[in-house]
This record gives C-alpha cells, structure tokens and sequence, in this order.
C-alpha cells in the first residue's frame, strides 16, 4: 500500500495532467455567421509608403517618393452570400478620400455626392466593383478598391472549431481579394489562431505571395492579424502590414512600397439607401455596360464612358491618349482630337475624308481597305476609313475617325491594333467610339489643326507595341 503522502501527489499529478489535456484540447468555432439581409458599419484606413517607379521613355527607371493615405467609411449590406464563394454586398460611402504627396506635390481625392452607392460582387474569379448609379472615374475605382476588403474577412476563417496553435492556410482566390491583385500564381501564407481573449479568438496571417494586376507582376510579404468575435460570429478587425514591389506596366507606373491597412467591421442596422425599395429598381449585376469608367477630359472637351482595360496617357489641352491593356499585354492604343468647327454648309465628305487619309498613307506602306459613313441617333455623323500596313515589322491596322455631333463639335480619332489581335477583339474600336461624347469646344483649339491625326500618332503607338512587355504572371 502506498503511503498517504504518495497518493496525494499521484492524485495531484493526474489532475494536473487532465486539467492541461483538456485545455489543449479546447476548441473554437471559427466559422463566420454572416447572412443576406445583415448589415456592418465598416473603416478601412491604408497608408502606402515608399518608391514610385516611372519609365517614361521605355529606357531608364527613375524613382521619386510617395506617400499615400485614406479613408474610408461605409455602411455595407449583403444581398447574397453562397457556400460556392459567390458574394453580392452594397455599400453607401459616407466617408472616401485620400491625401497622396508625389515628390513633394499633393493631391486629394474623393468620391462625388452621385457616386457613394457600390455594389461589390464576388462571382467565380472575378471581384469587381461598381456603381449601379452610373460610370466611375478610375480615380474613384482605385480610391475605393482598397485591400482589406470587409466583403473578403469571412473568406480568411477556417470555417471549422480551432484549438489555439491550429494552422490553415488560404486560397489562393482569397489571397488575391485580400490584397487587392487580380491574380495569384504562388502563396505560402499561413493563418494561426494565436490565442483566445475573453470573446475575441486573435489569429496571424503570415507569408509571402507571387500575384498581379492587370497583367503586371506584385511580390508582397505579409504580417497581418484579426479578431474574430465569437459572440458576433464575425471578423470585427484587421490589420495587415506589408512590403510590396510592384513592376511598372504599360499604362502604370510600378512601386516598391510599405503598406499598412486596418479595417474594422461592427453590425449595424442598414440605411435606407441600402433598403430593397432603394436598391429594387437599380442594376445589381457587374455586367460590362455597368463597369464602365468616365474619363473626363475637361481642358480638351471630351466625355469617353470606356471599357476598365483602356487607361489615359496623356490629357491635353486639345488631345488624348489612351491605352488598351489586358492582363499586362499593351493591344492598342486610341489617339483623340478635338477639331474647330466647319461651316455647316461645308461639312466634311467622306471622300474628302478618305483623301486627307490617303495624304497621311502616301509616306508609308499602308493601303485602305474600307471607308464608311453612318449617322448616330443624335442626328451626328461619323467617318470611319480602316487602313491595313506594318510599322516596325509589325502587321497594323489603323481606324481613322472624323467625327461630327449635331452642334457641329468635331474630332478625330485614330485607334490601333495589331493585325493578329483583330479577332479576338472585333469591336474594339466601334465599342470606344460609341461611349464618345464631345462637349463645349476649348476656346483655344487650333483653328488649322487638320482632320486626321499627325502621322507621329500613329507611329508612337506601333512603337510602343513593339517594346518589351511589361513583366507579368500568367
């Protein structure tokens, strides 16, 4: 028989031992309870700090510093959420703006009054988000399309009951929403539940990803941490900091900067802008003819309601730039005029037309191959010559564009396209033509421009097809 003392401790021992079994093995559900009709009050601050990086004349890469910071403050409301990852959320903007200094020069930005209702869509691959109001300037989409997203933070729980230790790890899908890519090829991140506090399950996001944005190449190492509330059911908080290197692109330049994003999301009643009568009668799906963006080129007097892939380039006083660019490949590019008005008892023929094109083809190898003229509903006229020629080796189609509205405003446009990309993009042009508006003609227009874009245009924009693309994932 054992003697008292050594019973005692035995007992103790073994006490101890469950004591700690059960308390390793103690678990949390960490499952999101989110459904369609809640609503949250949410912020999201981000501040990017570091290196913009130009190369402006294709050659030498110069950096300049920058720092960007905003807010943004909403209230959200989800309309559908679904176990295939399908996700449907409207928002009301109270609050969008951000400060951001470029070498000592600042800028603001913020969302207009008409422009604080989005809806933000998860469907499959894709994450877009838009107005069902109307064509957002692409200052506003990348004012709002920040990372930490609200709409991603029940995506980043394992869905399952966790004992503190416990490691998961992402998708991929997740990864790229989290972060504001549009793709991720390689990730190694880890989540870890770290431990438990009162209510608040406190985990780690920890790793490094490999992804892109339209096309151009991003390395990020994240260090990231959450709180997910287990009476609420819902992540409450986050707050992520990492250091991004993003390669310069066709249409945007590249950076290599520290990011800090904190977001924080609490249950709130909706607001009657977000009620089923407010939202009953609008566009509620991401469809192409509601992700349109508006570039507004006050000085040159022009409106282009464009497809998101074409970026500007440049914006004068009497001319634009713009760019096509789809997953990192530079497909065309759109030269835009604004031209005096005729007399209109003198408008421009299309034989007239054709012939000035012709002038320009003369010094080159280029040969018409269509010429054509329609009238818009708005009682205005459109020229339309397609050229067929090569520049730098490279077959080229050009589509020369006068155009004419009702209160005789006038421009021309000249779009180019590589030969071989004209059937995976039929309409490319007729597309960019037909969201062209012309305003109030510039009182200082050139009163003896001509009415087809100068040859250089032309030639700028083949030569800019023929560099090095930009560095991109597949």
């Amino acid at each position: 028989m054992l003697p008292r003392w050594r019973v005692g401790l035995v007992a103790f021992t073994s006490l101890l031992l469950f004591a700690r079994l059960a308390s390793a093995a103690e678990t949390y559900d960490l499952t999101s309870a989110l459904k369609p009709g809640q609503s949250q009050s949410v912020r999201t601050a981000v501040e990017v700090k570091g290196d913009l990086k130009l190369n402006s004349d294709g050659k030498e890469v110069t950096t300049v510093p920058m720092l960007v910071q905003a807010d943004l403050q909403y209230t959200e409301r989800f309309l559908a959420i679904k176990a295939d990852g399908t996700l449907k959320a409207a928002r009301q903007y109270g609050v969008a703006e951000a400060k951001i200094q470029i070498k000592g020069t600042e800028m603001k930005q913020s969302l207009r009054n008409e422009r604080r209702l989005f809806v933000n869509q998860h469907k499959g691959e894709d994450a877009t988000l838009f107005s069902p109001i109307g064509p957002l300037t692409r200052e506003e989409l990348e004012l709002v399309d920040a990372p930490g997203s609200s709409t991603v933070l029940a995506a980043i729980l394992p869905g399952k009951k966790t004992a503190i230790g416990d490691e998961w790890k992402l998708n991929n899908q997740t990864v790229a929403r989290l972060l504001g890519l549009e793709a991720v090829s390689e990730q190694d991140i880890v989540a870890k539940l770290t431990k438990v506090e009162d209510s608040l399950a406190i985990f780690s996001l920890d790793g490094k990803v490999t992804g892109a944005v339209g096309g151009v190449s991003s390395e990020i190492d994240l260090h990231a941490k959450a709180n997910f509330d287990l009476k609420k059911k819902a992540v409450t908080w986050l707050a992520m900091q990492y250091q991004e290197k993003r390669a310069i692109g066709h249409a945007q330049p590249g950076y290599d900067a520290a990011i800090r994003v904190r977001t924080v999301a609490e249950p709130t009643a909706s607001t009657p802008e977000l009620s089923n009568d407010a939202l009953g009668k609008l566009p509620l799906e991401a469809k192409p003819e509601h992700t349109l963006i508006e570039f507004q080129a006050e000085k040159a007097g022009i409106n282009l309601a464009h497809d998101r892939r074409w970026r500007v380039m440049v914006d004068r006083l009497d001319s634009a730039i713009l760019r096509f660019i789809d997953r990192g490949d530079l497909i065309a590019q759109c030269n835009i005029t604004r031209l005096p008005p005729l007399p209109k008892d003198k408008p421009l023929t299309l034989t007239a037309f054709q012939k000035n094109v012709e002038t320009t083809l003369s010094k080159s190898s280029g040969q018409i191959l269509e010429a054509a003229q329609e009238t818009t509903k708005d009682e205005g006229k459109v020229l339309r010559v397609t050229v067929a020629g090569s520049a730098s080796e490279i077959p080229i189609q050009w589509f020369y564009y006068h155009l004419t509205d009702a209160q005789n405003r006038r421009a021309s446009v000249v779009i180019t396209l590589e030969t071989k990309l004209l059937e995976r993009y039929p309409a490319l042009d007729r597309e960019l033509i037909s969201g062209l508006l012309l305003l109030e003609t510039p009182s200082t227009a050139d009163e003896g421009k001509e009415p087809t874009p100068a040859k250089d245009a032309s030639e700028s924009a083949t030569s800019a097809m023929s560099r090095k693309p930009a560095a991109r994932t597949k």
